[in-house]
């Protein structure tokens, strides 16, 4: 029994939800409250950038004071935030721009608004954000979240020039800077190798100042809107997508509507699972249209999903950005894609390197991102961990050489996100074997290079030996030859064994 008739029963908003389970979105103590905010900003403005397509400058700077009490501000040179979308954009949770077909940082609208919410409920204030568009000179906002009704309470706006186009925010909240200071260095550390293009700086009570990123000058295609993949489809988005055009022809609208589904493979389609071509989309019932989703589900004649809307890190960007953050010597690079989970296009690519900077283990060292963005909790829980832990790496890695790690990137318009606080990716099949093949690729290339050391060590022990051999020949020779001057044997020696002479 769910209730009586005299319950009282009520709906409560996305803020309210959220509010009581902050913990959900990375909120769940001071410790990781202050990283998810600093987290959720940079990828805000990260994001924002590549809009304006300008390689990205974001200052981060955290105050901490009163014991808890920490000031968050992020400031960035992206496109700002339009006047009329300020408030909804930071004071009502799920709402955004993060909902269209192409990979984003950001999944659900949610994150900057719950950094507004735990700093409001923390320490009561507002968040402060100055913005400026190619539009304007610049206002500034001070921004509460109404709980209840999750809609703004705009305290103040008064125009405030800014020289640069850009947005700054700040957020005042409980948080734990001496227990978060590590985790928030590594994560900007990690954005800096997954968008080498940016340069982030971070200032922690004006004592310490760190750099990251700016390896490269290189601004990487945006991704773009797609249309979604046949294998997306179930009811609620064939009825979705039935109710703009109700009038279209059935073929019409399959090819109008779906990727990788020209005029060829619709009238195929449309044999194969015996629908009438000419009838009208709006003219099916709810029996015929999840008809027609189980199908496009199921039929595997479909191409594999176009890779336009994804932004992979890709080997050059990766190589360099590793080597120069890690002094290490790259190894191997492995991508497998475009491919999609239930419907949903993804990219994942792997990068194999050794390095002092790197833990030695029996496995090697895992680095998470997902979309650009590094995944530092719940790692236990995370397919690219678990998975690692099933290759059999002692048949590629001999003991000699350690500091070993892997750095994965999964890039989709969906990641499957174990929970909204984005810290780890949930298992699927699909996804579980192709990040498996990518690995044993990657071990394959460690083997080759570990053979390669090691008859590279043998070659120059063989060396050193016959040198040694050559050098008492040499001096044996001009002793019993009467000469004082005992000859140089490098030269021969490095001809005979067809070496460089810095060997």
């Amino acid at each position: 029994m769910t209730g009586s008739a005299s319950g009282n029963f009520r709906g409560i908003s996305p803020a309210e939800f959220f509010y009581r389970n902050r913990q959900m979105a990375g909120f769940e103590n001071p410790t990781q409250s202050l990283y998810t905010t600093v987290r959720e900003l940079v990828e805000n403005s990260l994001d924002s950038c590549e809009e304006a397509r300008v390689l990205p400058t974001v200052d981060v700077t955290i105050q901490s004071e009163l014991g808890r009490t920490c000031t968050v501000s992020v400031s960035d040179n992206g496109t700002g935030v339009p006047d009329e979308n300020v408030p909804n954009a930071f004071g009502k949770v799920l709402y955004g721009n993060k909902y269209s077909s192409r990979q984003r940082r950001g999944t659900f609208g949610l994150g900057v608004t719950m950094a507004v919410l735990y700093g409001q409920i923390s320490t009561g204030t507002p968040a402060v954000i100055h913005t400026k568009t190619a539009q304007n000179e610049g206002n500034e906002y001070s921004v509460y979240i109404d709980i209840e009704s999750n809609s703004p309470i705009v305290k103040s706006s008064n125009p405030l020039k800014r020289k640069e186009r850009g947005t700054t925010v700040h957020i005042t909240l409980n948080g734990d800077l001496k227990r978060s200071r590590e985790r928030v260095i590594e994560y900007l550390r990690l954005t800096g190798i997954s968008t080498p293009h940016a340069r982030i700086t971070l200032s922690l009570d004006d004592t310490e100042r760190y750099t990251f990123g700016g390896f490269t000058k290189k601004i990487p295609s945006l991704p773009v809107d797609s249309l979604p993949h046949p294998h997306a489809a179930d009811l609620e988005l064939i009825r979705r997508l039935a109710a703009k055009n109700p009038d279209l022809r059935l073929h019409e609208f399959l090819v109008g509507s779906f990727q990788q589904l020209g005029h060829k493979t619709a009238e195929k389609f449309l044999n194969f699972i015996r629908m009438d071509p000419r009838a009208t989309i709006g003219s099916l019932d709810r029996e015929a249209l999840s008809y027609l989703g189980n199908s496009l589900r199921k039929y595997d004649k479909f191409g594999k999903p176009s890779a336009t809307c994804l932004s992979p890190v890709g080997k050059e960007s990766f190589f360099n950005a590793i080597r120069k953050e890690f002094n290490a010597t790259v190894i191997g690079y492995s991508q497998r894609g475009p491919l999609e989970w239930d419907g949903f296009p993804y990219i994942v690519e792997g990068v194999l390197a050794i390095s002092d900077a790197f833990e030695q283990s029996d496995i090697p060292h895992l680095f998470r991102f997902a979309n650009r963005v590094p995944l530092l909790y719940d790692s236990t829980d995370d397919v690219f961990a678990k998975t690692l832990k099933r290759i059999p790496w002692a048949r590629y890695k001999p003991p000699e050489i350690s500091g070993v790690a892997i750095f994965t990137h999964f890039c989709s318009i969906r990641v499957p996100y174990s929970a909204a606080g984005k810290q780890s990716i949930t298992s699927v099949s699909s996804i579980t074997s192709e990040i498996l093949s990518l690995y044993r690729e990657l071990g394959r290339k460690l083997k080759v290079f570990s053979e390669g050391k090691k008859r590279a060590l043998h070659s120059r022990r063989k060396l050193k030996e016959f040198s040694r051999l050559f050098n008492l020949l040499a001096k044996f020779s001009s002793e019993v030859a009467g000469v004082d001057n005992i000859p140089d044997t490098s030269r021969m020696i490095n001809e005979l064994f067809e070496v460089d002479s810095d060997v």
